[in-house]
């Protein structure tokens, strides 16, 4: 029995606001109503009734989602994979099922990185099942047992902390939630869970000052409600129900960082932070429009000089109105009645409109990727730039997340008592994507005129895309010579040359 096991360190609390504020955005309309006055306020003198009308159909266009979504497909529109298997064959099954469920690598590494791209932060635990009591690693390898990798969100590592051994930080505490469901086969029970992983602190005898941190090991902490007191006031006890040490001495645990991290702490500047602080305001105006809309959309029926029919309350009766109605004017004060439709102005829902039109173009460029169809009225040499500002961007982050699958993999590589661990192949060469068609036209035009090998041409069109993953030049080489007996070589329009020289030696 302890305190809550599920109060956060500083860090999560000063991250938490943004979190919640992404993670509400990406759960959609329904979420943003739920959230109610956190993101859509109340306006002054706003009755309750009206608000809550207001707030049941607010609008919410998730922007926000689609420019994460965009920049986050980018490095994988090509597998990832180990950049040179050969001799690292002892990994192919993990990479297959990288974390026991059946996701391969590449399934796995494509939501850390969205994750990380829109909360800042994601990690990588990799894990190891569980053996029996006084097992060594030796034991644990020996029964077949594998380690395999673990997702876990920013929201659910409640505390993490780090310091500097010698040149190296080294993470000696982290706490993480883990939520399971168990079953009888008719009712389902969720059960919340608390992982501690601890290395502690080795002091120095003399100066008190920590110089190390002893080897790993684990304590796991289930919650259940117990009923205390004469009222019987329901309370939450977390008890131990494992613990033991952790068999390679390390915190198995790798960040995927896209933000500015702040020191050693795990604070971050997110990089989508002024994308989603738009799509919150974008989320307001595009609700009071479509409430404005509501609002003055319909004309208004006027009665000038006409008394309205009072009913038994003495309260007006309403006047139905339609196709099938007939309005009496009457006579009050000598003068005739007469009844006028009013329509309001459209200016204001034309600048509201507007506001909204402009938020939504503050986005895209912020968000550094046009959404889809997002680049018109653009001229092609903006829509280039503009692209090429996100490449960049991304590029960045894929490099961030080749490391970390690494260091993930050096883990892997110590529970299984692999000498090496292997390197991890992720696109990050973005900049052939936005040459089009004019970038593969120069290329045809150096081919032709003897300025690039046959093999360059193809290694290059096969860089964009052109060429399928698993073009062989050697085994189309062999094919051409077949084809084309003699003639050694071929224009790259597919024909022999005219003069039976070949390109290479022109």
């Amino acid at each position: 029995m302890t305190d809550d096991m599920l109060a956060v360190s500083g860090d999560y609390a000063a991250m938490s606001g943004y979190w919640n504020m992404v993670d509400t955005m990406m759960a959609g309309t329904k979420a943003m109503r739920a959230a109610g006055k956190t993101y859509l306020p109340q306006f002054p003198g706003e009755s309750d009734a009206d608000y809550k009308y207001r707030n049941e159909t607010a609008k919410f266009t998730n922007i926000f989602r689609d420019i994460a979504e965009n920049l986050a497909a980018k490095p994988f529109t090509k597998e990832v994979s180990l950049s040179k298997p050969e001799g690292f064959e002892a990994y192919s099954a993990i990479v297959e099922d990288i974390d026991g469920a059946g996701n391969h690598l590449n399934v796995f590494a494509a939501d850390t990185f969205f994750n990380g791209i829109s909360r800042a932060i994601d990690w990588i635990f990799v894990d190891f099942p569980t053996a029996r009591p006084g097992a060594t690693l030796a034991d644990e390898r020996a029964s077949g047992a594998r380690p395999y990798w673990v997702h876990i969100p920013a929201t659910d590592m409640l505390a993490v902390y780090s310091a500097m051994v010698g040149s190296k930080e080294v993470i000696h505490y982290a706490r993480m939630r883990e939520v399971t469901v168990e079953s009888d086969g008719v009712e389902e029970t969720e059960i919340v869970q608390v992982r501690v992983l601890i290395r502690d602190p080795i002091y120095d005898d003399e100066t008190g000052a920590v110089i190390g941190f002893a080897p790993a090991r684990y304590e796991l902490w289930r919650s259940e409600a117990v009923e205390s007191g004469a009222r019987k006031k329901a309370q939450t006890v977390w008890t131990m129900v494992d613990e033991g040490e952790i068999s390679i001495g390390e915190i198995a645990l790798v960040p995927f960082i896209t933000g500015r991290r702040h020191g050693l702490s795990w604070r971050f500047d997110p990089a989508m932070q002024d994308v989603a602080d738009l799509q919150i305001e974008h989320y307001q105006r595009e609700t009071n429009l479509k409430f404005a809309e509501t609002m003055t959309a319909y004309p208004i029926l006027a009665g000038n000089g006409v008394m309205p029919h009072l009913g038994p309350d003495g309260k007006p009766v309403p006047i139905r109105r339609g196709p099938n109605s007939v309005l009496f004017g009457g006579v009050h004060d000598g003068t005739a009645g007469t009844w006028e439709v009013i329509e309001p102005a459209a200016t204001s829902l034309q600048f509201l409109a507007s506001q909204v039109e402009t938020i939504e173009k503050q986005m895209r460029e912020i968000g550094r990727l046009p959404l889809t169809g997002g680049t018109a009225g653009l001229t092609q040499v903006a829509a280039a730039f503009g692209s090429q500002k996100a490449s960049s961007a991304v590029q960045m982050w894929a490099f961030g997340l080749k490391d970390a699958l690494e260091r993930a993999f050096a883990f892997t590589a110590m529970w299984m008592g692999l000498p090496e661990s292997p390197e991890v192949s992720v696109h990050t060469d973005f900049a052939v994507e936005f040459g089009g068609e004019n970038d593969f036209a120069d290329l045809t035009k150096a081919r032709e005129n003897g300025e690039i090998t046959r093999e360059t041409y193809w290694r290059e069109l096969k860089r964009r895309g052109k060429l399928s993953a698993d073009f062989d030049p050697k085994a189309e080489a062999t094919a051409l010579e077949e084809e084309y007996p003699g003639d050694g070589d071929m224009l790259v329009t597919g024909t022999p040359a005219a003069t039976g020289e070949t390109l290479d030696a022109a």
